[in-house]
Parts: C-alpha cells; sequence; structure tokens
C-alpha cells in the first residue's frame, strides 16, 4: 500500500493555521504521508515548518478573504484585484486532484463545496466558521454538509444540530486550541509591570492595527503611570505580516523598537515612559499566557485568547478602514459573548475600559470561564488527523 496523499484547503489566515496543527498531528501519525496545503485565501508560507507546503494559485487579495456575510464593498475591491481569475484558477486545480487518498477541507461551508465538487475526493470537513452561538446552518450548507464523509464542527452544540439534521457530524475538542505550545524561547515576563497582549491580525491591516494599538498602549500607560504601575506589552508578530511595517507603524505612532536580531521569540524591543512594547514571533502561546488581558484586532487569536481565559478587548473597527470589519467584530461578539468587550475607537475612551477592566478581578474572571466554556478543550487536531488517515487507508491503493 502507497503512503496517504493528503490535500488540506483552507479559505482564511487562521484557516490555514488550523491546517498547519493538522498537519503536524498527521505526520507524527504517519510520517510517510504526502500532506500538501491549497490556501484559498492568502499567499502565506507559514505552514512549511508543520510538515506540509503550499502548493496550488496563491494571491493575497485586499480585503484578506472577508467577503462574507454580503460585504459587497470588499467584494468589488477584491473582483478588481483579479479574484474571479484566481477563483478559477483555484478550481482548475481543485479538479486536477482526483488522486488524492483523501481531502480536507478547513474553514466554511465554500471551502467544503469547492473540494466536492471540484476535487470529487472522500473529503473530510473541519468547521471552522459557524457555531450555534451566532447562527444555525441554513438549509443550503446543510445539505452540502451532508455530502461531507464526516465533519467536525467547532462545538458541542453546533454538532449536535448538525446531526439531527443528517450531517455526519461530532465534536473532538476545538482544533484551535492545538497550536499554543510553548515556543523554544521563554518570554521576559515581568512580574512588576501590567502585562497586556496585542494582537494586530494577520491581514493587510495588520501594520495600521499596530500603529493604533501602539497609540492605544501609550494612553493606557499614561492612565496607569498616575498609580505607579508599569506596563509590559507583548504584540505578536504573525508569519504574513510584514515585521518592517509593523515596526514603522509603530515608530510613527510613538514608540520605536530595534530589532534583537533573533528569529524567533522577542524580535524587537522598544519603551517609552513606564511602557515597554516587545514584537514576539513564533511563540502565540507564550504570548497568551504572558498576558492579563488581550487587545485584540485579530479574527481567531482573538478566539484562542479567550480559549485560554484572557480577556478580551477589541475595537469594531481597525486600524487601516474605519468601519471595514465592524461585521465581523459583532459576529466575533456573539460568538464569545461576554468574553469579548468590544469598545469604541478612541484612543481615551479605549484606555479607558482596560483601566476600568482591570480594576474589575470579578469581570475578568467571569470574562474567562465564559471564554473556557465557549471555545472549548484542545485534542481536535490528534481526533482529526486520525479520521483523516482513516479514510485515506480505505482510498489509498
Amino acid at each position: 500500500m502507497s503512503a496517504p496523499d493528503i490535500l488540506l484547503v483552507s479559505n482564511g489566515f487562521g484557516e490555514a493555521a488550523i491546517a498547519g496543527y493538522l498537519a503536524r498531528e498527521i505526520a507524527r501519525s504517519a510520517p510517510d504521508a504526502k500532506i500538501e496545503h491549497m490556501p484559498l485565501v492568502g499567499n502565506t508560507n507559514q505552514n512549511q515548518a508543520w510538515h506540509t507546503t503550499n502548493v496550488g494559485p496563491l494571491a493575497a487579495m485586499p480585503s484578506g478573504g472577508l467577503i462574507a456575510y454580503w460585504n459587497f464593498a470588499n467584494l468589488i475591491r477584491d473582483v478588481r484585484a483579479g479574484l474571479i481569475g484566481l477563483t478559477l484558477r483555484q478550481y482548475a486545480f481543485l479538479g486536477r486532484q482526483r488522486k488524492r487518498s483523501v481531502v480536507v477541507a478547513v474553514g466554511d461551508v465554500y471551502c467544503l463545496a469547492a473540494c466536492l465538487f471540484f476535487a470529487r475526493r472522500p473529503t473530510v470537513f473541519v468547521a471552522t466558521a459557524k457555531s450555534q452561538h451566532v447562527a444555525p446552518h441554513s438549509p443550503l450548507e446543510i445539505g452540502i454538509a451532508r455530502r461531507a464523509n464526516i465533519v467536525f464542527a467547532r462545538d458541542a452544540a453546533t454538532a449536535q444540530a448538525l446531526l439531527s439534521r443528517g450531517v455526519r457530524a461530532e465534536y473532538a475538542g476545538n482544533l484551535m486550541m492545538d497550536g499554543l505550545e510553548p515556543g523554544r524561547t521563554p518570554l521576559p515576563v515581568r512580574d512588576d509591570a501590567i502585562r497586556l497582549g496585542v494582537l494586530p491580525g494577520s491581514r493587510a491591516d495588520a501594520a495600521a492595527n499596530a500603529g493604533t494599538a501602539t497609540r492605544r498602549l501609550l494612553a493606557i500607560a499614561r492612565l496607569l503611570k498616575t498609580r505607579g504601575a508599569a506596563v509590559q506589552a507583548f504584540m505578536s508578530i504573525a508569519p504574513s505580516v510584514e515585521i518592517e511595517a509593523v515596526l514603522e507603524a509603530s515608530a510613527a505612532a510613538g514608540i520605536s523598537m530595534a530589532p534583537t536580531g533573533a528569529r524567533d521569540g522577542v524580535i524587537a524591543r522598544g519603551e517609552a515612559e513606564n511602557l515597554e512594547v516587545l514584537a514576539v514571533s513564533g511563540a502565540f502561546g507564550d504570548l497568551l499566557r504572558a498576558s492579563q488581558i488581550v487587545l485584540g484586532q485579530a479574527g481567531t487569536g482573538n478566539e484562542q485568547a479567550a480559549g485560554l481565559g484572557r480577556p478580551v478587548v477589541a475595537s469594531a473597527e481597525s486600524g487601516e478602514r474605519p468601519g471595514r470589519i465592524g461585521w465581523y467584530r459583532m459576529r466575533q461578539q456573539r460568538l464569545l459573548g461576554d468574553a469579548l468587550l468590544v469598545v469604541g475607537g478612541d484612543e481615551i475612551e479605549f484606555a479607558a475600559s482596560v483601566v476600568a477592566l482591570l480594576d474589575d478581578p470579578a469581570r475578568k474572571a467571569a470574562m474567562a470561564r465564559l471564554g473556557q466554556e465557549r471555545m472549548g478543550q484542545p485534542g481536535g487536531a490528534a481526533a482529526v488527523a486520525k479520521a483523516v488517515l482513516a479514510q485515506a487507508s480505505q482510498n489509498t491503493a
């Protein structure tokens, strides 16, 4: 019997990271497996360190993949940037994957439909995009999901709802919580400071978000300085983000960070008054664990922070285009409930909200509990890997 030939298909930056967690688990169980990843969104190579390489047509669109839920403005921008041609090339590539042992769709039902209708191979669906806590799957989505060999829902309530409507669904843990292992270099955590995590996100507006976050950090530090409290901030640098752009935006906002020369861990550092900002790469789990509160403009990153019991404070607007992701943030708040605090974009209002939360231990504890409840436990990647390999064994010559 030949080695399993597995194609992972994702349609989002967070989904690409989840595909990486899954690839790592598959490789642990089947070292001889051929594992490749096709990102429908973005052109990141972040999965190359996780036992898989990217294949298929790659291109970064202006929206960063945020075109669902009737977001026509983003859709028009993407169409002008070549979305239709890219999509047709992706469909053609999927149509040439008929010899794969199994295909794994990671994302929403659109991703699943593309795999089913074009690759036409046994398909496992890792349904990250929808939850009963936000909105049920539509009849059309249910009809498509029924064609998957097995569906792994993001929470137990969603799995039960899908199962009751004829979908071969189960819940085996949240794959988002499987990628938070300790980094190779411990972070220099200060016990004498208030520690804040900063998540600018992984899309095109990450640098602009980093600049906005820097201004907010300075406002928070000024409020806390009157109490004699120092602030240590850990700013996440995603694999898809150019560190130079982040450093430029941060410097323009008031904090100059100098590169440390390290490839992972703390890769840049800066100070101003009673504020220390550390740019962190390759140690996302460590960053979240070190933080008491997370200031998040991310998607999956915000949800992972909540799942680790970290209260998350977010603005409804992105740094690059005001109003651009308001709909997305509101959707995320429905998912996470009161584990996510969404406040106005004004720096003073934002800073005051963060300081008020720091002063409210009961609310922080309640946000931590709810975040862990909504996101669930890790362990999903191992369960999905087992199911993927089981499907592959049935279809490998």
